[in-house]
C-alpha cells in the first residue's frame, strides 16, 4: 500500500469531520455505545467535543460548543458528568467533561469548577484517580446488596488516570503515578477497555506534555520510548488484520503513541503505513466500523481477566431474579460503539496528530 501525502489525511479528516458534525443531534449531543445503563450521551459528548475542539476548525469549534452548551444543562448531582444522565456521575466522564471545558476556555466556569471540586474526590492515596469515589450511589443505582463490594470501581483506573492526567491541573499530580504504573513492556493497562493501546495514548499524551516536576526530560524521554517500541508491535500486529472489523480504534491509537517518541525511519513508515490503512478502511460517510469495545466488569474485579467470559451486552434474559443471576448477566460484558462515533472520534484525533509525519 503506498504511503499516504498530507493530502490524504486532510480529506480522511474532513470526512470524519463532516460524518460527526452530521451525527450531532439538537441537544449538542452525540450518542454512542449499548450496555445495562443503555446509550451513552453524556461522556461521550464531553469525548467527541474535545476532539473537534482541538482541530481548529470554525465548524468543529461551532460544535464542541454546543456540546459545552449540553453538558451545562445535564451535571449530575454533586457538580460532575456521568455516563448519561440516569446513572451517577463518575470520574471517567467528568474529565472528559473539564477536557472540553479546559479546551474551549471555558475551565473558569462556574460548571468547570464545580465539577473540578467533583472530580478531586476522585483522587486516591496511591496518586491515581478511580471511576467512582464512593461505592453509594452507583450500587442504589444497580440496585445491589451491601454485602457485593464495590472495590474495583472504586480504586485507582490507570486508563482513567491517564486520562485525567491531560488536564493541566492534574498532569503533575496524576504524573508520578503513571510513572510507577507503565507495564515493563512500554504500555499501560486500562480498566474499562480491552484495547491498552487506549490508556497507553493517554498517558504518553500526558508525560510528553508534564515538565521537571514529574520526571526529568530524559526520564520522560525514556518512558515514551518504551512505549514506542510497544506501539510499533501494535502497529504491525493491526496492519496484519484480515476480518470484517477493522481494528481502527486500537491502530489510530496505537498510532498515536508512536508519534509521541523521537522520530525515525521505521517509525515514520510504520505511521505512514498505518494512516494509509485507516484511511482505507474508511467508510463513504466518512465514519469508521464500530471497533471501540468498552468492557463492564463486575464491580468486585479489580484486575479484568481478558480470557474471562466476556460477552456483548443484548440485554437482560428473561428470570433473572437473584443476585448471583444480577451479577451474571450485568456484567463481564461489553459493548462496541454502534453509532462508530467513538471510534471516528479517535481516529480523527490521530489522523490529526499524526500528519505531520506524511510527506
Amino acid at each position: 500500500m503506498a504511503a499516504p501525502d498530507q493530502t490524504s489525511a486532510e480529506a480522511a479528516i474532513a470526512a470524519a469531520l463532516g460524518f460527526l458534525l452530521k451525527a450531532q443531534d439538537e441537544r449538542g449531543a452525540w450518542k454512542d455505545f449499548m450496555l445495562p445503563a443503555t446509550q451513552s450521551d453524556v461522556w461521550v459528548s464531553g469525548f467527541v467535543g474535545e476532539v473537534l475542539a482541538s482541530l481548529g476548525e470554525p465548524a468543529a469549534r461551532w460544535a464542541a460548543e454546543a456540546a459545552w452548551r449540553y453538558l451545562e444543562g445535564v451535571v449530575a448531582p454533586g457538580g460532575g458528568w456521568s455516563y448519561n444522565t440516569l446513572v451517577p456521575g463518575d470520574g471517567d466522564s467528568t474529565l472528559w467533561g473539564l477536557r472540553l471545558a479546559e479546551a474551549l476556555g471555558a475551565g473558569g466556569s462556574a460548571r468547570a469548577l464545580a465539577a473540578r471540586d467533583f472530580l478531586e474526590r476522585h483522587l486516591q492515596e496511591d496518586g491515581g484517580m478511580a471511576t467512582y469515589a464512593s461505592a453509594g450511589p452507583v450500587r442504589d443505582y444497580i440496585g445491589l446488596p451491601p454485602e457485593v463490594s464495590f472495590q474495583g470501581w472504586t480504586h485507582s483506573h490507570v486508563c482513567v488516570s491517564a486520562a485525567g492526567a491531560n488536564l493541566s491541573a492534574y498532569r503533575e499530580r496524576l504524573g508520578t503515578y503513571l510513572l510507577r504504573t507503565q507495564d515493563e513492556q512500554g504500555h499501560w493497562p486500562a480498566y474499562w477497555w480491552f484495547d491498552e493501546e487506549y490508556a497507553t495514548a493517554e498517558a504518553v499524551a500526558a508525560l510528553a506534555g508534564a515538565g521537571e516536576a514529574v520526571a526529568s526530560a530524559s526520564e520522560r524521554a525514556f518512558r515514551l520510548e518504551r512505549a514506542a517500541e510497544w506501539a510499533l508491535g501494535r502497529v504491525e500486529r493491526h496492519l496484519e488484520f484480515v476480518g470484517s472489523r477493522p481494528p481502527s480504534f486500537a491502530l489510530a491509537q496505537a498510532l498515536r503513541v508512536v508519534a509521541r517518541a523521537e522520530p525515525s525511519p521505521q517509525r515514520r513508515e510504520a505511521i505512514g503505513r498505518g494512516v494509509s490503512q485507516l484511511c482505507a478502511w474508511q467508510k463513504p460517510q466518512g465514519s469508521w466500523s464500530p471497533s471501540a469495545r468498552l468492557r463492564v466488569p463486575r464491580p468486585d474485579v479489580v484486575v479484568p481477566e481478558p480470557k474471562a467470559p466476556w460477552t456483548l451486552w443484548r440485554g437482560l434474559p428473561p428470570g433473572v431474579s437473584s443476585v448471583e443471576d444480577l451479577l451474571q448477566h450485568t456484567f463481564t460484558n461489553y459493548s462496541l460503539d454502534h453509532y462508530a462515533v467513538y471510534t471516528t472520534g479517535t481516529v480523527l484525533r490521530a489522523l490529526h496528530e499524526v500528519r505531520g509525519f506524511l510527506g
